[in-house]
């Protein structure tokens, strides 16, 4: 997992987006070694995690009028969509579909991260405002997001 180890070394210098990006890692991390059983619930977990961590971006480069923020909300709703066709069928006991995305993800973040979330992590640290913060979104011990 190459490229999943070059994610969790990269750091924007922006907390919220850090941590959020953290427990995004982390809980893909635990879904790609997860026994099959477990792939549907764990998937919809990472899910609602990459949700609200791109809803969170979105907001952020709206205010910043962020000029490629179109292109970067079409990249987040491609793979969201691409998730939420697999989802029904890791449910039903298709595992290996679920698998086969799932070995795809490390690359396909970190594209986004050098491609799509350096130019907006340059413009934020441009801003002399600290409005442009992105709130954490990290699961919570016993807490269950489904």
């Amino acid at each position: 997992m190459e490229a999943r180890n070059c994610i969790s070394h990269l750091h924007s210098g922006i907390a919220g987006m850090d941590l959020a990006h953290q427990a995004i890692i982390e809980e893909l991390s635990t879904l790609m070694i997860a026994p099959d059983t477990e792939i549907g619930w764990r998937l919809q977990r990472v899910i609602a995690l990459l949700e609200a961590d791109f809803r969170e971006e979105e907001v952020i480069m709206e205010q910043l009028d962020f000029p490629a923020l179109h292109e970067h909300r079409e990249h987040h709703a491609k793979l969201l969509s691409a998730l939420h066709h697999v989802v029904p069928s890791a449910l039903d006991g298709n595992y290996e579909l679920a698998r086969q995305v799932l070995k795809m993800l490390p690359h396909w973040f970190l594209g986004h991260l050098v491609k799509m979330d350096k130019p907006l992590i340059e413009a934020i640290h441009s801003t002399d405002t600290q409005t442009a913060t992105i709130a954490p979104v990290v699961s919570q011990p016993g807490k269950q997001l489904f």
